[in-house]
């Protein structure tokens, strides 16, 4: 910590943050624009001056030089001013010179409202244009569905190519020509190549970089009705503000979780929300009816449905897209042995496997934030940047961790992003990555390799029993490292399994990440004995240490004590008969004895080594923490009935097996989407989407966490009959057993799950109760300006109703509320503050700049909250019994298939999202080059795979890596669920012409998330 002197005021603040960050911490507004609390420091725009004194003199008689902030450390005894009259003068004068060519289009830019460059030209004082001449122009790009271009508006601040190269690792985007004429975009039109391009609408402080998904359906943010939300595209539980106008969702921003996503989404989680606004989902109960689907009303629909299941024997199939208190419900509907996870037997035997791994003695799965922490990383078998990207941005981050190392070697603070660079010369930590494809992550990996899963696991194990090769004295190890060039007489695997060893053992703080990605139990009990084994061997090498570290003090100790005799005090002060003190006859020693310095034990080594899972679904650990059947089980059972609840069925069952099931039984489904599937149901009853419902998520890393609603739909349509979940299955369950309705808020909900699943107790401390109130004040979902309340249902009545009430949660649908950061951080609905309109505004609800949130960072992790002793004993892991491979034969007509994952492919809803849709690559079957030379294959061949009973046919694409004898199949575009099952392959000739423009040009929907 550092005192320093602000205008007169003496402060503490953090002597690792740098003056600006300092000031914004404490709640000073600095402007800025170079400057992200992500990115680090450049000092190129010269906006953030201050004036820096000498002394307190000086500071009187204002005596001082201008300094950039954002480029200086605080020291005690600092004096800087910020709002002295030169500093002031000093930054108005910039941002004058910064508009000369921006264009001044506020009231038609869509980033009006909600600009960075607004915020701070009004903070700076610069409300005149004096430039008189003209202005310079640009051509804009076309980059693809998700992201508008307009040059023009750019003030050169470097932030978006900082962001897009040298944070999320992008290699599409660059700067061009120099001057005055400076430019920002792709050599060539065409969609950025990077998962978390979106994040450039949030980087940019300007409006160069828009999101072209709210393009069509604008509003102004003051216009928007918001709800803090998590994304539902994958397991990660990214914290998401999700904006609403006229009954459907507009935009989805960033939504700060210092332990989560921080600063930053991914496309996915971004533009992929078109799902909620398809005209075809169902918002009345429809009913079959003599071979037709018709709409029938809400009262109807309930009692139709209570006289369908009456006296029946009921079986539930939940869904680990849903809530966990809509699955909770349909759970106690049916009774706890009726209930289903909605996950197959192999999806859920993975999901259990990783929630034990998790909940196991000695394991401790990290933040995604402190994934970021972490400076030597293996990646086992999981494409973390197609499943869950967001982990994939931090791997990025905890690769940069060697060249932070380095700066601080030399002093150099770690928020100088170009000293930081230029020092670490692109010096990277360790990160190996075993898969079956090659990897966007491949260009910040010492070691990637292609491999079959089988392979992939065996190396896993390899690794863990190398660790355990390793003696307990770090720098014996460090001496004895392995040679990278390798022993040409040593196994290639084994090789390999010590040097990731090697790096892993003598890393400050190792990770490996794993998953379900390959569908395999042993890559995930492989990546948990060398997790665990790491530990062991660390926690040996700390107490060794311990011990060598205690020796020698102790020595030194000793050896003290022994040079110098007991002291008398008043004695020594005497002068002896030379006339000289004891304390001057010291000085005279013989300097070339040896210093005796006490040695430090080495806290930046950590014991712990971290282990992070990925999961395939948002509540994939929150339904399996619930408990219930796989799929095929309670299908097998006798039952009479079945109520589906959110699920895509054929995401666990082929459809035709599927048709047999539930052939001359009555099913019932709760849902937000109109499936293919949906044919043999006889009631579908409109479910809230995220967008209409509060529930509960818990993510990967076993973090509980509250979505809210952001409108209510009825409000705008009294016909719709939309309700969430779990009110539609409770008042199916009162109704059929003649109960009074006690479920009249979420609350009561969580409190009866609590009650059945201490387990998940914690989940109550998601969020505040629905009393919670701030100054007798909810918390107000729309901005004060919002407007056009009145209008809005003009075409219904022309009298303004009453607005909707939130019985359910401490929010209200209006701007009449509390708005400011005493905001619970699991309950903040978008970022707004006096001055601050942009996604920069998030800085005032920090403790300190890029830190937690004032009021804590949203979630309960719920595997911490489990007691060690209640947790499951250490195991050791058995590697598998090698098989009999099984190799693609083309010419024998046996396949071996893996999976390839894609962001958007892979997800359900994405496929659903009409700009995700349109933009996604063909299916096609994935092959090696060296593959498909020896099959004699070639790119748009095709090929005929019969899995399961399944038959696809799809065009191939060679590409240069993938695993040896292996065919990759396109997860969740084609119906493969059981893709590690046996195979049959046939090459056959290209369909028809007609059929060619369908395959090729649309992917196949009607597989998992079809």
């Amino acid at each position: 910590m550092a005192v320093i002197h602000i205008d007169g005021k003496q402060v503490e603040v953090n002597g690792a943050d740098n003056l600006l960050e300092a000031c914004l911490s404490l709640g000073i507004d600095v402007p800025y624009f170079c400057y992200h609390p992500a990115l680090g420091s450049v000092g190129s725009c010269r906006q953030c001056a201050v004036k820096q004194f000498n002394n307190a003199e000086d500071a009187a008689a204002g005596k001082g030089r201008l300094v950039m902030s954002c480029m200086v450390a605080p020291t005690d005894d600092m004096y800087i001013s910020v709002d002295d009259a030169e500093a002031k003068a000093f930054r108005k004068s910039i941002v004058e010179f910064l508009m000369t060519n921006h264009p001044h289009d506020c009231p038609t830019c869509e980033e009006g409202g909600h600009c960075h460059l607004q915020d701070m030209t009004y903070m700076s004082g610069h409300n005149k244009r004096r430039y008189r001449f003209t202005k310079r122009t640009h051509h804009n790009q076309e980059l693809g569905p998700f992201i508008a271009h307009e040059m023009n508006r750019c003030i050169a601040c470097y932030r978006c190519v900082r962001y897009y190269k040298d944070y999320a690792g992008g290699e599409d985007l660059g700067v061009y020509a120099s001057n005055n004429r400076v430019y920002f975009g792709r050599d060539k039109d065409g969609q950025f190549e990077s998962e978390f391009s979106g994040n450039l609408t949030e980087v940019c402080p300007t409006g160069v970089f828009t999101d072209k998904t709210h393009s069509d359906r604008y509003n102004r943010k003051w216009d928007m009705q918001y709800a803090p939300s998590i994304c539902h595209g994958c397991s990660a539980g990214c914290n998401i503000s999700a904006g609403e106008r006229y009954g459907e969702l507009r935009r989805i921003e960033n939504r700060y979780n210092g332990e989560v996503n921080r600063y930053f989404l991914c496309d996915l989680g971004r533009f992929s929300y078109g799902y909620v606004n398809r005209e075809d989902r169902p918002v009345q109960a429809i009913e079959y009816i003599n071979d037709k689907h018709v709409k029938i009303n809400i009262d109807y629909a309930l009692d139709e449905t209570v006289k369908r299941l009456k006296g029946k024997k009921v079986i539930g199939i939940g869904s680990p897209r849903a809530s966990l208190e809509t699955n909770f419900a349909l759970k106690k509907l049916v009774g706890f042995d009726n209930f289903s996870t909605g996950l197959n037997n192999h999806q859920q035997a993975l999901v259990e496997k990783c929630i034990e791994v998790l909940n196991t003695q000695g394991i401790y799965n990290p933040t995604m934030a402190e994934i970021e922490d972490h400076d030597a990383v293996f990646i086992l078998g999981e494409d973390i940047t197609q499943t869950s990207a967001r982990v994939a941005l931090a791997v990025r981050q905890a690769a940069k961790n060697e060249q932070l190392k380095m700066a601080a070697a030399l002093k150099t603070e770690s928020w100088l992003a170009e000293p930081v660079q230029r020092i670490g010369q692109k010096a990277l930590s360790p990160v190996y990555i075993a898969d079956t494809v090659q990897t966007k992550l491949d260009d910040i990996s010492k070691v990637s390799c292609v491999a079959t899963p089988e392979d992939i696991a065996s190396l896993g194990f390899a690794v863990a029993d190398a660790i355990k090769q390793f003696g307990n004295d770090l720098q014996q190890i460090l001496a004895s490292a392995p040679s990278e060039e390798g022993d040409e007489q040593a196994d290639a695997m084994q090789a390999l399994a010590k040097q990731i060893a090697f790096d892993l053992v003598t890393a400050d703080q190792p990770l490996v990440i794993s998953g379900t990605g390959q569908f395999s139990v042993a890559i995930i009990e492989a990546s948990a004995q060398i997790a665990q084994n790491l530990t062991d061997k660390r926690a040996d090498i700390k107490a060794h240490e311990r011990e060598q570290v205690d020796a020698h003090n102790a020595k030194v100790q000793a050896q003290q004590a022994l040079s110098q005799p007991a002291e008398d005090k008043e004695l020594d002060a005497k002068p002896d008969q030379a006339g000289q003190s004891k304390q001057a006859d010291n000085l005279e020693r013989d300097p070339n004895a040896p210093v005796l310095e006490l040695k430090q034990i080495n806290n930046r080594y950590r014991q712990q080594a971290g282990l992070y899972l990925t999961v395939p679904n948002a509540n994939s650990v929150g339904v399996c923490l619930l408990g219930g059947k796989p799929v095929e089980q309670i299908l097998a059972t006798d039952f009479d009935a079945v109520i589906v609840a959110e699920n895509q069925l054929t995401d666990a069952l082929d459809i035709e097996k599927l048709a047999q099931l539930l052939s001359n039984k009555t099913v019932i489904t709760l849902d937000h989407q109109n499936l293919h599937w949906h044919k043999f149901v006889d009631i579908v009853l409109p479910a809230a989407s995220f967008a209409e419902a509060d529930g509960t998520l818990v993510s990967a890393e076993g973090r509980a966490q509250r979505f809210f609603q952001v409108y209510d739909p009825s409000y705008y349509s009294n016909k719709n009959c939309i309700k969430e979940g779990w009110r539609w299955l409770h008042a199916v369950e009162t109704s059929l057993n003649e109960l009074p309705l006690d479920w009249t808020q979420l609350d009561d909900v969580i409190n009866e799950l609590i009650k059945t699943h201490p387990n998940l107790a914690g989940i109550k401390q998601a969020a505040p109760a629905a009393d919670f109130r701030i100054s007798g004040l909810k918390i107000a979902r729309e901005p004060r300006r919002y407007s056009g309340r009145t209008a809005m249902r003009a075409n219904v009545s022309v009298h303004e109703p009453m607005q909707p009430k939130d019985l359910d949660t401490g929010l209200t649908f209006s701007m009449e509320g509390y708005s400011g950061t005493q905001t619970p951080g699991s309950m903040i609905p978008f970022a707004q503050a006096p001055g601050w309109n942009s996604p920069q505004a998030w800085n005032k609800y920090q403790d300190e700049i890029g830190g937690s949130l004032k009021q804590g960072d949203p979630g309960v992790r719920l595997f911490d909250l489990v007691d060690a002793d209640r947790k499951l004993a250490k195991r050791e892991y058995v590697r598998p019994e090698p098989a009999q491979p099984i190799k693609t034969s083309i010419f024998q007509g046996q396949a071996k298939l893996v999976p390839v994952h894609n962001i958007y492919g892979s997800s359900p809803m994405a496929h659903r999202s009409p700009v995700v849709a349109e933009q996604m690559q063909a299916p096609a079957f994935q092959i090696g080059v060296e593959d498909a030379e020896h099959w004699q294959v070639k790119t748009n061949d095709w090929l005929a795979i019969t899995v399961d009973g399944q038959r696809v046919e799809l065009p191939v694409l060679v590409v240069p890596y993938l695993a040896e004898g292996c065919i990759g199949y396109p997860v969740g575009q084609v119906p493969i669920l059981h893709g590690h099952l046996p195979a049959s392959v046939v090459k056959i000739d290209p369909p028809k012409s007609d059929k060619t423009i369908v395959t090729t040009t649309k992917p196949h929907l009607e597989g998992q998330g079809g």
